[in-house]
């Protein structure tokens, strides 16, 4: 039985076997199909294969399909910002929630209308003091504020006058402001506005920059309660604290008792410079701060870090830090501006006329009085459109450029000053040391009355040179880049950028010099053949290019100042000589 059972099974087995060999070849040549099919399909997607042309195929003729381009999709409160329009002009004293006090006091400091900035941002802010420090907006915890302006604006003014206005009426004092800013000049200066507009209350503002000893401050900061518990030792003597960073974040390591936790509004001034600053942690450690009681701190207030926005979370009123940013340039970098820890954000853009005209010929002006033309490249339709301008500078601003050789700048610069009788002139150069070396060659230049500034010149002499240079008493002020941010200097004509900027946010600030308040400036950036590649694509991409004039300077008006400036050039090296040798015997 088991003989005759084999060779039965034997041919059943091998046609099983035949089919099954054959069903997967089958399924190889099926797959095979299918991957040759996913293959082609893939390489098609990107690929333009070879064409057939009368027959023949065309070897090598494969195009790359051009791929689609990603658009940048931004959080709406960065696509749709409240638009801030130039069109209107009004005063302080039509913002009717404003306090009239305040008012006068802008009256009698000769301030009666306010800038777009102004009017569109204050009313918003007082808005949200509505129901009180602790209420916030209706009950609810305020929305921080992102303000995005030109330079000389009116920013300052735009959070000084609202703070003021919500914290006048304060029993007891308590550190509920803390504006930062990113040098001590600019502090010093933003500290003066407070100064000059609590009067005629019983508001204390502080500055915290390092212009006094660290043991000063801190007397201003707090003072010991005589007789007081141990937990409640410390009192606060300040409302308002303007301070720079690094000199806050000591105050709150080394202050005993220097309290944080009734801060109610944290303002950010220059904020897109201070945002680059974040990785030094400085933000999370006055957050941390307003979060938790000092030890030794008077009537501290306990809440605790805000968290999710829940039905639960809005039965209880608690007083949170509203952040106000404020700047020229300021970032749309979502991954920047969420290391903020905005609260929805609500943002204020300035909104400049864009006008879109056919290629025409653009006239570039000469110094001299020549005439030049060259066709613009535009787009071919006319439309007056408004768009938010990121970068965005005076109204009255005049931009120009000029490109000259490099042996050429200091001539063509004293030419406007000794020739053109340019007055008022703010130089800016990208180091210290360029600054310093072109201070002492001008200084050489005989009928030239000019300055430096640089970080190292000491606060107090610069804060004597600025007021020399309001008054007229110097046509140059050569600076570095430490002038260029937020710094309000009266009655600058022209801002010329020796050294050709790096950055755009640079070139803004340096131009935002002049033309400040409503009034009028002129600002030359010098360019080298190598410069003008860059400096021109920058423009461009930020959309500013079409806005500037090129210049030339008839090279013959140079030639008289040539004798003069080549004995100043001999006289530098041992110039700087003798100062390296001072300062070796120091």
């Amino acid at each position: 039985m088991t003989k005759r059972s084999k060779k039965k099974n034997v041919p059943v087995n091998a046609a099983v076997a035949e089919e099954a060999k054959s069903q997967l070849v089958e399924l190889d040549e099926e797959n095979s199909s299918i991957v040759e099919n996913e293959e082609s399909s893939f390489i098609n997607d990107d690929i333009e294969g070879p064409t057939d042309v009368g027959g023949f195929t065309i070897l090598g003729d494969f195009k790359a399909k051009e791929k689609k381009i990603v658009e940048r999709v931004l959080p709406n409160w960065l696509q749709h910002p409240v638009l801030i329009s130039s069109e209107e002009v009004k005063n302080f004293a039509s913002i009717t929630d404003l306090d009239r006090n305040l008012v006068e006091s802008l009256k009698a400091n000769g301030i009666e209308s306010c800038f777009p900035v102004q009017w569109t941002v204050i009313p918003e802010l007082l808005a949200q003091c509505a129901c009180g420090l602790y209420a916030g907006d209706g009950g609810f915890r305020p929305r921080d504020v992102c303000v995005s302006a030109p330079t000389g604006s009116g920013k300052t003014l735009t959070f000084v006058l609202p703070i003021i206005q919500a914290l006048k009426n304060r029993v007891i004092p308590h550190v509920r402001a803390l504006v930062i800013l990113p040098v001590r000049d600019l502090a010093i200066q933003v500290y003066k506005v407070f100064k000059q507009y609590i009067q005629g209350t019983s508001l204390r503002v502080v500055l915290v920059a390092g212009k006094k000893d660290f043991f000063s401050e801190q007397g201003k900061l707090v003072r010991e309660r005589p007789h007081a518990q141990p937990s409640e030792k410390w009192a606060s003597m300040a409302d308002i604290v303007v301070a720079t960073k690094g000199r806050l974040l000591d105050h709150l390591d080394r202050t005993e008792g220097f309290d944080l936790t009734h801060l109610r509004f944290l303002v950010i001034d220059e904020a897109d410079r201070q945002m680059d600053d974040v990785h030094d942690d400085w933000l999370s450690q006055v957050e941390k701060a307003a979060y938790t009681p000092k030890l030794g701190a008077f009537a501290p207030y306990h809440r605790e870090k805000p968290g999710p926005l829940t039905i639960a979370s809005c039965k209880t009123i608690v007083m949170h830090v509203q952040k106000l940013l404020f700047s020229a340039t300021l970032s749309q970098n979502p991954e920047k501006l969420e290391k903020m820890n905005l609260f929805l954000p609500l943002l204020f853009a300035s909104v400049a006329p864009s006008i879109k005209n056919p290629a025409t010929p653009k006239a570039n002006t000469n110094m001299d009085g020549e005439m030049k033309h060259d066709m613009m490249d535009t787009s071919d339709s006319n439309i007056k459109a408004l768009s938010v301008d990121k970068f965005s500078t005076p109204a009255l601003l005049k931009e120009k450029y000029m490109d000259c050789k490099a042996a050429e700048k200091p001539l063509i610069l004293f030419h406007f000053l000794l020739n053109k009788k340019f007055q008022q002139v703010l130089c800016f150069t990208n180091s210290v040391e360029s600054t310093h070396r072109l201070y002492l060659l001008a200084k050489q230049m005989d009928g030239l009355k000019v300055a430096e500034l640089s970080s190292n010149i000491h606060t107090a002499k610069r804060e004597r040179i600025i007021r020399k240079f309001v008054r007229g008493e110097l046509q140059l002020l050569i600076c570095s880049d430490v002038m260029t941010r937020g710094m309000d200097i009266e009655n600058v004509q022209y801002v010329i950028s020796y050294d050709a900027p790096s950055y755009i946010e640079t070139y803004i600030h340096r131009v935002g010099r002049t033309a400040r308040a409503n009034k009028s400036g002129i600002s030359i950036t010098l360019l080298e053949g190598k410069e003008m590649f860059h400096f021109k694509k920058m423009l461009r991409e930020s959309g500013r290019w079409d806005k500037l004039k090129r210049i030339s300077v008839n090279r013959q008006h140079l030639e008289p100042l040539v004798p003069q400036f080549s004995k100043a050039l001999k006289t530098l090296p041992a110039i700087l000589k003798e100062q390296r040798r001072q300062q070796r015997s120091l």
